[in-house]
């Protein structure tokens, strides 16, 4: 029986070349359903359908994706070309970085599904210290990062470039892990306790070259954080907020909404590197979002600049 890659391309909603990236994973070797995710950063059911349709060629398996002999006899004659799952090439963490990192991995903490923390991988968190430093957006810079259990400010800490970097969180625990590392280290990160449907306070309107935030992933999540994000940043041509946003590749009309919300905003986005951060979780999205980076206009203004009391969590939405 031969294998149709055009046909399930088609039926899956893949591009030949994605099908043909899988297939080709798939005959290096057994993959864990986990791992598969946060390689291609394709959707759970995306994934899911693949499989459905590969389900005479593969091992019976809620845990792996596998050949079984039918499918390894059908491809092992077939050429496939591997696919460039990461759109980004970035040199790997260097060693210095890992081994800060290994040395505090003890302290990182469970996510806390009430506030929507998925936690970023370590690749991810090295890559967004690396595109900022060669952004400029490091050297010299006030850093604010509204929201960062994935400890991306000890990431850029580490680089020892920026003038301030200050990290705003609701979670008590993410504020004790960062102070913990930057204390022992001696990196002077600041912390704070904030709830963002909170107004921002004054010591932190207007005072920030950057702000870096992965909001929850609703339209009032991310129009609440990057209101909070517009109001602490200087106004200035050189200010720049970075913001992560992810749905499914089923979903991508979800997007259209961020995007008419950063123009309602008079914010101009620059880029938007699609599938840029990868997840432990998140499966629905893929376990992976884009990373926007925006600059401000003279028609910058936050959407919500005053108390705000509606729901911001996936979770609520139910």
């Amino acid at each position: 029986m031969d294998l149709d890659i055009e046909a399930i391309a088609l039926k899956v909603g893949l591009k030949r070349a994605e099908v043909e990236g899988l297939l080709a994973l798939l005959k290096d070797g057994d993959k864990e359903n986990r791992a598969l995710l946060q390689i291609t950063g394709l959707s759970k059911s995306i994934l899911d359908d693949f499989r459905r349709h590969l389900a005479p060629y593969l091992k019976k398996s809620s845990s792996f994706t596998a050949l079984n002999e039918e499918g390894k006899k059908i491809l092992k004659n077939v050429s496939l070309s591997h696919y460039f799952w990461d759109y980004y090439f970035f040199r790997e963490p260097d060693e210095r970085f890992l081994a800060i990192w290994e040395k505090y991995k003890k302290d990182f903490l469970s996510d806390k599904r009430k506030w929507d923390q998925f936690r970023a991988t370590k690749e991810t968190v090295w890559r967004r210290s690396e595109l900022m430093k060669r952004r400029g957006d490091l050297l010299g810079r006030h850093i604010l990062f509204l929201g960062d259990n994935d400890l991306t400010s000890i990431a850029v800490a580490m680089k020892k470039e920026a003038k301030r970097i200050f990290v705003a969180d609701i979670d008590s625990d993410v504020l004790r892990t960062i102070e913990k590392i930057s204390n022992k280290e001696e990196w002077g990160v600041e912390t704070f306790k904030y709830d963002a449907r909170h107004r921002l306070p004054p010591h932190l309107r207007q005072r920030f070259d950057i702000v870096f935030t992965d909001p929850p992933y609703t339209p009032t999540g991310v129009g609440l954080f990057l209101s909070r994000a517009v109001a602490a940043l200087k106004p200035l041509p050189a200010s720049r907020l970075y913001f992560c946003y992810g749905q499914s590749d089923r979903a991508r009309e979800r997007s259209l909404a961020i995007q008419a919300m950063v123009q309602e905003m008079g914010l101009l986005i620059e880029e938007r590197l699609v599938k840029f951060n990868r997840y432990f979780g998140a499966a629905s999205i893929g376990s992976a979002s884009a990373l926007y980076i925006n600059s401000i206009t003279p028609q910058t203004k936050p959407k919500v600049s005053g108390e705000f009391a509606g729901k911001i969590y996936t979770w609520e939405r139910r």
